[in-house]
């Protein structure tokens, strides 16, 4: 089975708000997929994407992206396009560094980063007041960040909470 093709035609189902194309092996979207204005929940988890797809950016109603187990070695600074976006999940990527554009997405209540190369974070996510904590069962609100190569003093500030770490990361 090689890489999955999603079907430009997809693009023209403007009305659809949930799309989970989880599991498919799929490298990327056709970039039809931009006009899909109304998208809130996007499941690409499981699959074989290096980059988040292009597209993905013109979405501006998603709430909801999930993309858990990629080949992800980074975020896109149009990250901050997503103003809406409240849980992002790439959780068992490649991904060793933040866009401190991700941290101005102030909606954002759950974000997912486990199992990934991060050495750091960037300086500005004490700007995302809603994560509120660290997260440790998999549903819960806030900062998931275990398992991820974090230099010292990030990780030693961590043992204190997300708000050591938001104390640390602000400038004084």
């Amino acid at each position: 089975m090689g890489p999955q093709l999603i079907p430009e035609e997809l693009g023209s189902c403007a009305c659809l708000e949930v799309l989970s194309l989880a599991n498919n092996q799929i490298t990327g979207l056709p970039g039809s997929l931009a006009t899909m204005h109304n998208l809130t929940k996007l499941n690409l988890s499981h699959n074989r994407i290096v980059h988040i797809p292009t597209c993905v950016y013109s979405m501006k109603g998603l709430v909801f992206l999930h993309l858990a187990c990629n080949r992800l070695e980074t975020i896109a600074d149009q990250i901050q396009d997503l103003v809406n976006l409240k849980i992002l999940i790439v959780e068992g990527n490649s991904i060793h560094t933040l866009p401190k554009t991700l941290c101005f997405l102030e909606s954002l209540e759950l974000l997912n980063v486990d199992f990934n190369d991060l050495q750091n974070v960037p300086m500005e996510m004490y700007l995302l007041n809603r994560l509120g904590r660290l997260a440790c069962h998999p549903m819960d609100k806030g900062l998931h960040i275990i398992h991820n190569p974090l230099l010292k003093p990030i990780q030693e500030v961590l043992q204190g909470g997300l708000s050591a770490l938001y104390n640390y990361l602000k400038p004084t």
